[in-house]
């Protein structure tokens, strides 16, 4: 026994000098959240892997429409992971019934999330998030109206993939969530008593009414900090050294796009957004007063990619300007009197977006590259008409 012992302690001391333990190693800075969130008509959160939070409200209560908040520590980048649940009295998928209002009830989920030490929302519900639909009823909605809808309401039911909240899990193959207007999902009481970021969207599966129980999964990115900000640089040979806008790229020349470089790239990048827009003159008549007055809008450029020349985006995707009703560039026309500033902006991602480029307006892209944006960098550039 003895010489056991004092064998199991050499290959112990063997292994710690081969594989040392390092002494300065550095854990993750760990911050407090607060999720705050709203369903109809119930949700439960976890946080890579872990369940820290559930509406308190029980799913078999009809008519549940509150808040919940959610407090929880986590080091960033953390995958949060979301179970959501449509009431239903049983497996037909109907609600109320035997009763003159028997239907098929619809659901409906938002969520942000919060860093407490700053305060900023971190995270918000979207498009980019991945949904996987567990159950699903009435198959055969015509059903609503029988007397006998446990017998002939179909249902279909998919197995819970093991280990699908945690930080590994591949999602892949998961639908992007449906974003839905308030008017859409009709939301009741509790949602209001949130003050939500105009991010936060409401989201669900492809069908607000069949789709009763749904997993979510969402990836929250570390925020900028003034230091990566700092370090991530943006340039433009399309702007002169004292800050002028050639006339190249606007409608009194060429009307060829501008030349942009960004360096000083942060760990993790993916991909890259780059868009140019300004701050429009008042409006012409006829006009209509958008907040997206972008011009160019490039994303999906790849991460070994620092530029993009005048008039050419072959490393990227090329989405819509505020103007044309197709993919392009738009060149700025300076209207009204005095200079105009254009400021062309850079983000770099932690992921694609893999948006369609009809549907990538600057406001839709804007929204898609929430939670994902490592560094952000601008160059302006003044430009008035001769």
């Amino acid at each position: 026994m003895r010489r056991i012992y004092i064998t199991a302690i050499a290959l112990a001391l063997f292994i710690d000098f081969i594989f040392p333990i390092p002494s300065g190693a550095i854990s993750p800075k760990t911050y407090s959240f607060q999720a705050e969130g709203w369903s109809d008509n119930w949700f439960s959160l976890y946080v890579n892997g872990k369940k820290v939070g559930e509406d308190p409200v029980p799913i078999t209560t009809i008519k549940s429409f509150n808040s919940t908040k959610i407090k929880f520590s986590a080091s960033y980048p953390f995958t949060l992971g979301v179970v959501v649940k449509d009431y239903v009295e049983n497996s037909s998928g109907l609600e109320y019934i035997g009763l003159p209002n028997q239907q098929i009830g619809d659901g409906g989920f938002s969520l942000q999330v919060r860093d407490l030490t700053s305060n900023k929302i971190v995270a918000t519900t979207n498009n980019n998030w991945k949904t996987l639909v567990i159950n699903k009823a009435p198959l055969n909605p015509s059903c609503v109206t029988s007397n006998s809808p446990l017998q002939d309401c179909k249902s279909s039911n998919v197995t819970v993939p093991k280990n699908w909240n945690s930080v590994g899990f591949n999602d892949s193959k998961w639908n992007p969530a449906t974003e839905f207007t308030s008017e859409e999902v009709g939301v009741k009481e509790g949602y209001f008593d949130i003050s939500w970021s105009s991010a936060a969207k409401l989201i669900w599966s492809k069908d607000l009414k069949l789709d009763n129980t749904i997993l979510m999964r969402a990836k929250v990115i570390a925020p900028i900090d003034s230091k990566s900000s700092k370090s991530f640089t943006v340039t433009s040979a399309s702007i002169s050294g004292t800050g002028m806008l050639d006339k190249s790229t606007t409608c009194d020349g060429g009307g060829i796009s501008p030349q942009v470089s960004w360096d000083g790239t942060p760990t993790g990048t993916d991909s890259y957004y780059v868009t140019m827009d300004t701050i429009p003159g008042p409006a012409r008549p006829g006009d209509v007063i958008t907040s997206d007055h972008s011009y160019l809008n490039v994303y999906d450029i790849p991460s070994n990619e620092h530029s993009i020349e005048n008039g050419k985006h072959s490393s990227g995707v090329v989405g819509m300007n505020f103007k044309n009703n197709k993919p392009g560039y738009e060149p700025p026309c300076s209207q009204g009197p005095g200079a105009k500033v254009y400021t062309i902006t850079v983000y770099a991602l932690s992921s694609k977006l893999n948006l369609s480029p009809n549907l990538a307006t600057q406001t839709t892209l804007l929204s898609a590259i929430q939670g994902k944006v490592l560094a952000k960098g601008s160059v302006t550039g003044s430009y008035s008409r001769p």
